[in-house]
């Protein structure tokens, strides 16, 4: 009976990065026989899913021309079964808890150690999940906040938040959001209720480190 060649699409657009990986897939599981295709570019990767099918999918996030995440969205919408596991140098809370609200396989950081890649692999063929401890314990951690369901933010407490952390006053606020000035208020001792903050600025940090609001970059 002929070997199942297992097909697998590495993408990153860094060339270093992706050669790499190709060599860390192509030595491991000697006992496999696999066909290894790179992509540098969302729009090429598409392509390439588009003419047959891939086992796993190893996929950077950040691409010049699109977002790794509307490549997971595609295979979802066209129901490809394709296993996914996200390799990215990003290590900001919010933007872990969105891979991982995607249904990835597994997440890698770019600093791990190689043998990681191997394995996660591995893990992943053999039906399972591959989180590295980082990202397994940001799963844990959204798994507790989910279950604290009295503690969620409303839509438009998001809202306000999103708004407090711009440096916006109460006034620009209930401005913004057509609402007047007692319900920002209203809002804001909510916010700080539910996040444990005593003040403003602490109510922007603890957002931040619960990956609610990205860090703002300079």
């Amino acid at each position: 009976m002929e070997e199942k060649e297992i097909c697998f699409l590495l993408v990153d657009d860094h060339d270093l990065v992706l050669q790499g990986l190709k060599r860390i897939v192509e030595s491991s599981m000697p006992e496999v026989k696999k066909l290894v295709c790179t992509a540098a570019t969302g729009s090429e990767t598409l392509r390439l899913l588009e003419t047959r099918f891939f086992d796993v999918l190893l996929l950077d996030i950040e691409l010049p021309d699109m977002s790794g995440l509307g490549i997971i969205d595609w295979l979802r919408e066209h129901d490809v079964q394709t296993k996914v596991i996200v390799n990215t140098m990003h290590e900001e809370l919010w933007f872990i808890k969105k891979i991982l609200k995607s249904g990835v396989d597994g997440i890698l950081l770019k600093s791990i150690h190689s043998s990681k890649v191997a394995e996660a692999i591995r893990t992943v063929l053999n039906g399972g999940e591959y989180f590295c401890s980082y990202a397994e314990r940001v799963r844990g951690m959204a798994r507790h906040e989910e279950g604290a369901g009295k503690d969620e933010l409303t839509t438009r407490e998001l809202d306000v938040l999103k708004r407090i952390s711009e440096g916006k006053n109460t006034q620009e606020i209930a401005r913004e959001l057509c609402v007047s000035v007692n319900t920002i208020d209203t809002h804001r001792r909510h916010l700080l209720e539910k996040m444990g903050a005593r003040n403003v600025a602490d109510l922007i940090m603890t957002a931040v480190s619960k990956g609610i609001i990205p860090i703002r970059k300079c």
